[in-house]
């Protein structure tokens, strides 16, 4: 018997909301992994969508990530799907996601939010890498994002002792970019997804490639990259929205974007 998919879904004019449902603690099973990925792919792959933003049901959790009574119970394979555990070995996304986190996001869970491009969260959220203390590593990214995304000697902090981190300290290093109250999580999410929009669709992705490919490389390789080429960025030079851009800048209107 096939059990209720542990992820929503729903579309809002060009944004896709991903919606973690599965209480008390949204964890993650190889089954919801794939569902996971599945809603990702949809987001990458559907011309009509623009920007996905990432929320949970409830207010106490976001994600506790992996699903630790699951394995318990038997569930201990690896089929996370086609990009790894809740879609986090995947280097292919050309849309941006806003992470909206309404709790505690633990695990998995913070692993998914150092993946996302914009990070908003409730004052009462806290995050946590505990692996160590379940006998493994944060292997889904967290070992070496949190090293990107906040100070060196705080991620190892995080990491070897499993402590808690709240909002304003995520805040305060800069990678929560906005507090939201909880009930205001998901208009800003919407407001902010409604800017990104209003940029070329194929200088987003472009963007968003081009960041990847050269986020480690020194100056002088970064160029050398992106000069080369890369495939986002030589569609965003060949459109006809990269002539629409300083066409409707000269004539004092609106870019109508096509996406091609």
């Amino acid at each position: 018997m096939t059990r209720p998919s542990r992820i929503k879904t729903e579309v809002k004019g060009e944004v896709l909301e991903i919606i973690f449902d599965h209480p008390p603690a949204n964890a993650f099973d190889q089954q919801a992994s794939r569902d996971l990925d599945a809603a990702l792919t949809r987001l990458n792959d559907d011309p009509a969508l623009r920007v996905g933003i990432v929320t949970a049901t409830g207010d106490r959790m976001f994600s506790a990530g992996w699903d630790l009574k699951a394995v318990a119970a038997g569930d201990d394979g690896e089929d996370f799907g086609p990009h790894g555990f809740m879609g986090l070995n995947r280097h292919d996304m050309l849309k941006p996601v806003i992470c909206a986190i309404n709790g505690l996001a633990v695990g998995g869970g913070f692993e998914f939010a150092l993946n996302c491009q914009i990070v908003l969260a409730a004052p009462h959220v806290e995050f946590a890498l505990p692996e160590l203390a379940r006998g493994f590593i944060p292997e889904a990214g967290g070992l070496w994002r949190a090293h990107r995304k906040l100070p060196g000697n705080i991620a190892s902090d995080l990491l070897l002792t499993g402590r808690r981190m709240g909002a304003e300290e995520a805040k305060h290093y800069g990678f929560v970019n906005r507090i939201v109250p909880r009930d205001e999580l998901m208009t800003v999410a919407h407001e902010i997804a409604a800017q990104i929009i209003t940029g070329a669709p194929l200088a987003v992705a472009a963007l968003l490639e081009a960041t990847r490919e050269v986020e480690m490389l020194p100056d002088q390789a970064a160029f050398e990259k992106i000069l080369g080429g890369l495939p986002a960025r030589d569609r965003m030079r060949a459109s006809e929205d990269f002539s629409e851009g300083p066409r409707a800048f000269a004539e004092k209107r609106a870019p109508r974007w096509k996406g091609k």
